[in-house]
């Protein structure tokens, strides 16, 4: 098993990411990219262990569209590096709340304002569509990560949002550094009331 994990794509490229790591530690892009593939690397891991696992789905799938730049491979948060360090669930509805919490993304925390650079605000159409996003608040490493994963219709007119959080505790394969990973997506607009369901899943490093 050791030489397997050994030869394993996975360690080869922790200790790519390790040694580039060193190498770039100053360099502010190559650190937002070590930060998406240590969480591509830590999603792909097959034997996740479901702590906390959702009852069954009840109603009708809800298509939701991830906010961000496409990326190939596996889902992952819409960043790692957030300026809400609580943790956060929310549903917005209307431009101003859109802005508000966008500038608290992309800032460097709580009572600080957005940085300079700020990136343009997506444009969304409030009238067809609103925005849920999820903070998982501050992490010790690169080991975590928040993922909203689908979102359903249920019988009971309420619309059930599943919020996958990875809690990778022991920290196999991560920096250490601060992090405060965030995801965001689209969906089409609904008057229903919007619950939470928490999915927790923890790698297993053996």
């Amino acid at each position: 098993m050791r030489r397997a994990w050994n030869r394993s794509p996975l360690k080869r490229g922790v200790r790519w990411l390790m040694l580039l790591t060193v190498v770039n530690v100053g360099n502010k892009i190559m650190k937002r990219a070590l930060l998406y593939l240590f969480v591509v690397l830590l999603t792909s891991i097959p034997d996740l262990r479901v702590l906390r696992a959702a009852q069954d789905y009840q109603g009708r799938p809800v298509p939701i569209t991830a906010m961000g730049p496409k990326r190939p491979g596996p889902r992952t948060s819409f960043t790692t590096g957030g300026g809400i360090w609580d943790q956060l669930r929310m549903v917005v509805r209307d431009r101003d709340a859109w802005l508000d919490v966008w500038k608290r993304i992309y800032s460097r925390g709580p009572g600080h304002g957005p940085y300079p650079e700020l990136p343009p605000l997506p444009e969304i159409d409030f009238s067809r569509e609103m925005v849920v996003v999820a903070a998982m608040g501050r992490r010790p490493s690169t080991s975590y990560a928040i993922i909203i994963d689908s979102a359903y219709e249920r019988n009971d007119y309420r619309l059930e949002v599943v919020v996958r959080s990875v809690e990778n505790r022991r920290g196999c394969m991560a920096m250490a550094m601060m992090t405060a990973p965030i995801d965001i997506v689209r969906l089409p607009k609904t008057e229903r009331s919007v619950i939470f369901r928490e999915i927790e899943v923890v790698p297993d490093c053996q």
